[in-house]
């Protein structure tokens, strides 16, 4: 699946991801048009690779 979105909404995302609150997305720095993956190790969700860019 892919998402496409503001840069605030998928930074809240990804904190409540891992477990963070709302406000620990305020803690991830997102570029424009830049790449990040969530997923999964084990059974815990990690931030697989975040704010990869085309360079």
């Amino acid at each position: 699946m892919a998402l496409f979105a503001h840069a605030h909404i998928l930074r809240i995302l990804a904190a409540r991801w891992v477990g963070l609150a709302a406000t620990g997305g305020s803690l991830l720095a997102l570029g424009t048009g830049s790449v990040s993956v969530m997923g999964w190790e084990r059974e815990t969700r990690v931030i697989s690779s975040w704010n990869r860019g085309f360079e």
